[in-house]
């Protein structure tokens, strides 16, 4: 499904959202079904590019957030949370990333039970690299935003990511 027919399938299950919860607030509804909307939007246009390297927009994302710790790299633990995986996934993750030579994984030089990962001289350069590639195609996906626009929705979705923590403490009480 392309991303237009998404919105699409969005707007015209409306009604039946309502009907079906008619005490759940609409517009929270459709808030949340837009924004998985674009966040299937990203992989979409990601991981076609980025599939004959092997990677997908998970491992491209953990290269990124590698790259930008430098030399000093990072752990596992913080890879997990800046790019929302669960530990499983992440060593998968991980093990790719090292069995095709991105990053090297070490021992962290304070604590033997933690080990650092840091971008490679290969996988540095795979990041430059797709980043050109990458670097129009972000600007087309952006492109009907103006820089007010998109400082708007940048403070907006900080807003929103303040409060769904809060909502991430309540869910763990209901559990």
């Amino acid at each position: 499904m392309r991303t237009r027919d998404r919105l699409l399938a969005v707007d015209s299950s409306a009604a039946e959202w309502r009907e079906g919860l008619p005490e759940f607030p609409t517009q929270d509804v459709t808030l949340m079904r837009l924004i998985r909307v674009a966040s299937q939007g990203i992989t979409a246009f990601t991981d076609p590019v980025l599939r004959p390297a092997g990677l997908t927009e998970s491992s491209w994302h953990t290269m990124l957030v590698v790259m930008a710790a430098g030399s000093q790299g990072t752990i596992a633990t913080a890879l997990c949370e800046q790019v929302g995986q669960n530990r499983a996934n992440m060593t998968r993750i991980l093990e790719l990333l090292a069995s095709e030579k991105l990053v090297q994984i070490q021992a962290d030089a304070r604590d033997a039970r933690r080990r650092r990962i840091v971008a490679s001289a290969a996988g540095r350069k795979l990041v430059k690299t797709y980043g050109g590639i990458f670097e129009p195609i972000v600007n087309a996906a952006f492109a009907g935003l103006d820089v007010v626009d998109k400082k708007s929705l940048e403070r907006l979705l900080r807003n929103l990511i303040g409060s769904i923590e809060t909502a991430e403490v309540m869910a763990a009480k209901v559990v």
